[in-house]
């Protein structure tokens, strides 16, 4: 062959690979693929705000400003899992609850704002299209939106953050999706759960796995052909379809060498199901790393938690009033002071899961177990004590020498007031075993719940929207999938469960902390686990039984017994469950009660 011939050949082949490596160079790699679709997206989202729904709530057209909403809020949930996890500021302003925002230590309240606070506009009774509130909501999204395009530019995605957002997004589809926390009026959970997992797909198709591309679309599939809001089967949705999708996800991250995201939420990093026997960090629950529960620190609490040493008087340990044969609660309405011929002010909480909260007492008036701790041992009619004189009895004593040395690598061994309050919160922390014969059922034993235990779930993560205030899996008021704020609500309780003559009970809640009116009568949102073991019921213990309590909420709280406050935030519209329905509920809810560890 010619030399200048072999070199046309060199040439024309090393042209050919160059070509090759310029188009693989031009193929955007997953995280900018993503980032442009998501762009696009965003862009037909601001496209349907700007040129459908204010015009249509300028015309005063009725059909056509709901048709453009669901549309938008539909076309917002394509990228909601983008939007939460990178701007999760602005995704307040644009799906935040309705209720107001006060900032306690700034002194402020920010109202809400978004597609929440349209909807309740829209769908209300009286609405007849020309309403200016409506309007002014709606030029606040295009702004909002606007600044997330000016924020997203500068924006630097990695693969582990867009694997985090997926599974936190299918969390939040499990937890607020599917129960209609977020569409309470239009009753669009289900068609947005689809969407919500169609951007999922969206992302999922430019890391080319076939298996967990068509896993996500039989979960879409699912939605689609099962979309009755009341009926929808979403035990079966959560076992069969969603979880499992969870799972193979992390599957494909673990097979494309993808590391885990470094959140520090609630959440494990690496958990994969929000009913995993482990899904909660506990340590994240607490300030810092010195606060971590260990063993040790378990056992010393435990044994102060039932020593009669922390009070001054010698005749009360904190198991007088937190039995742990009653899911450590006392069985009475409200616990006698330590004096005796009086009550405390409310109902005994149980301990079990306090630790998975961010805020302690109905009050919310603790922000930690420790400050909790220190609050129920000082004050006069609970403990009478004192931590700084338990700590000079422990230490005269010598009784608890060894406890204190293995818990706080002490050889001296010496108590003091704040090792005393973390031993106790540490001990508190560990008692969220999450097995009943729920989780058991969720993690794959199919014989621990019967029909009408499962009926009841679906109709308190659905019908009986129980599920929207009382969230998975703890079933209390932290929202997942962050997990990071208590809540508290205003029910409307009355004094005594009497339809006929209610009347609100007295105790003002928050309000008497914090002079707010939205928090009069506001009181924490509970967990419901071990709920069959904690009777009484309610801040002041007067439903002695569940079904009290399932009627009192299917009435609509207390507007629907004659009670009226402005400030309820449980809706008042009846909920219309039917008296099996209810039973069912009942049922489930006696599911969620601890089992003695085999």
């Amino acid at each position: 062959m010619p030399a200048n011939y072999r070199a046309f050949i060199i040439v024309a082949i090393t042209a050919v690979v160059l070509s090759f490596s310029y188009c693989a160079s031009q193929k955007p790699q997953p995280v900018a693929a993503v980032k442009e679709n998501f762009d696009e997206e965003l862009t037909k989202l601001q496209s349907v705000v700007d040129n459908k729904l204010l015009p249509a709530a300028r015309q005063n057209n009725v059909a056509q400003i709901k048709q453009a909403f669901l549309a938008a809020r539909a076309q917002y949930k394509t990228i909601e899992y983008y939007l939460e996890y990178f701007f999760p500021t602005t995704a307040v302003m644009l799906n935040g609850a309705p209720v107001d925002e006060i900032e306690l230590g700034e002194n402020l309240i920010q109202s809400p704002t978004g597609f929440q606070v349209m909807e309740a506009v829209i769908y209300s009774d009286d609405f007849k299209g020309n309403d200016q509130t409506l309007v002014n909501e709606i030029k606040k999204m295009q702004l909002n939106l606007k600044r997330v395009v000016r924020f997203n530019e500068q924006y630097q995605l990695t693969d582990a953050q867009l694997f985090d957002a997926m599974r936190l997004e299918i969390f939040r589809i499990i937890g607020l999706g599917i129960t209609g926390f977020d569409t309470p009026d239009a009753l669009q959970s289900l068609p947005e759960a689809a969407a919500a997992l169609q951007g999922i797909k969206q992302v999922l198709q430019n890391y080319k796995d076939d298996a967990v591309i068509s896993k996500t679309q039989d979960a879409i599939n699912y939605l689609q052909q099962h979309n009755d809001f009341n009926g929808f089967d979403r035990l079966t949705f959560i076992t069969a379809y969603i979880d499992p999708l969870n799972k193979e996800i992390n599957q494909l991250r673990l097979k494309r060498n993808i590391p885990l995201a470094q959140s520090g939420f609630a959440l494990r990093d690496d958990a994969t199901s929000l009913f995993e026997p482990q899904a909660f960090n506990i340590n994240s629950f607490v300030s810092n790393s010195s606060g971590f529960i260990t063993a040790d620190k378990i056992a010393l609490g435990k044994a102060l938690f039932n020593d009669v040493i922390l009070s001054n008087t010698g005749n009360r340990n904190c198991a007088s009033c937190h039995n742990a044969a009653k899911a450590f609660t006392d069985g009475v309405p409200k616990a006698a002071t330590i004096t005796g011929g009086k009550t405390l002010l409310r109902n005994t909480p149980t301990l079990t899961y306090a630790g998975l909260q961010r805020g302690f007492f109905y009050d919310l008036k603790a922000g930690t177990l420790e400050d909790q701790a220190l609050d129920v041992v000082h004050q006069k009619d609970e403990m009478n004590g004192s931590l700084t004189q338990a700590a000079k009895r422990i230490n005269s004593a010598n009784t608890y020498r060894a406890l204190f040395a293995k818990a706080y690598k002490d050889t001296a061994g010496k108590a003091d007031a704040w090792r005393i309050q973390h031993a106790l919160a540490s001990y508190i922390r560990s008692l969220a075993p999450f097995n009943s014969r729920f989780d058991r059922y969720m993690r794959g034993d199919k014989n621990m719940l019967n029909d009408e235990e499962k009926r009841g779930f679906n109709l308190f993560m659905g019908k009986a929207k129980c599920g929207s205030c009382h969230f998975a899996p703890v079933f209390n008021g932290m929202a997942p999938p962050l997990f990071n704020k208590s809540e508290a609500e205003v029910l409307g309780v009355p004094a005594k469960p009497d339809t006929a003559s209610a009347k609100v009970d007295a105790d003002l809640g928050r309000y008497s902390l914090y002079n707010y009116p939205q928090y009069k009568h506001a009181f924490k949102t509970p967990t419901l686990r071990n709920i069959g073991k904690t009777a009484p019921y309610m801040h002041n213990g007067e439903y002695q039984t569940l079904e009290q309590v399932v009627d009192f909420y299917n009435r609509g709280g207390g507007a629907g017994i004659g009670i009226n406050l402005d400030n309820q935030t449980l809706s008042t519209t009846k909920l219309q469950l039917t008296k099996p329905e209810m039973k069912a509920v009942v049922a489930f809810l006696k599911t969620l009660d601890d089992q003695p560890v085999q």
